[in-house]
């Protein structure tokens, strides 16, 4: 199944002096190609790229303030969303997830990040019907710029252990993965 999801592309060259650029790249917009991200030849490898297996030691702002530290939720499996604007166009995954834990209860739990500056962008949804997981807002990049994230959305699946099962850049993990990431396969 293809994905519409939007796909940020971040300056990994900028990180380290501080700053963090995001050039958005829409499906076949001018100077793109449909569907495809192509980084610049000065990126950065992402800090998640070839980690599968290393922990994750990450702590997350929350929405409503006060932070949720990964090592918090180990003894189940954790995604991790990490991603900005287009939530028009997300609502089909956070459905997803929303399902997923329904499904699953306590036995999982997913974390999602929004970059979005600005808090009125972020999906009603998250005020007038929470999801049953954790809402980070980062609106300052942070997590960004210490992961050095190339592509948004990024998601990371964490084993209960919170170790790197898999990291997917650009459009999250399909139905088939995520039940086996689930189930502990």
């Amino acid at each position: 199944m293809r994905s519409t999801t939007r796909r940020v592309v971040l300056a990994g060259s900028l990180v380290g002096t501080g700053g963090l650029a995001a050039c958005v790249l829409g499906s076949g917009g001018a100077g793109t190609n449909e569907g495809t991200v192509t980084p610049s030849v000065t990126e950065a490898p992402s800090a998640l790229a070839g980690q599968e297996g290393q922990p994750l030691e990450l702590s997350v702002p929350l929405l409503g303030g006060g932070r949720q530290d990964l090592a918090e939720l180990r003894g189940r499996p954790v995604l991790l969303e990490l991603a900005d604007g287009g939530w028009a166009e997300r609502e089909p995954t956070q459905a997803r997830y929303r399902a997923l834990v329904e499904r699953r209860g306590d036995g999982i739990a997913v974390v999602c990040v929004a970059f979005d500056a600005d808090a009125s962008t972020l999906p009603a949804s998250w005020i007038d019907h929470p999801p049953p997981f954790v809402l980070g807002w980062d609106p300052q990049q942070a997590l960004a710029a210490r992961l050095r994230l190339r592509v948004l959305p990024t998601v990371v699946l964490l084993d209960g252990a919170g170790t790197i099962v898999s990291v997917h850049e650009g459009a999250p993990p399909d139905d088939a993965t995520l039940e086996r990431w689930a189930k502990g396969g």
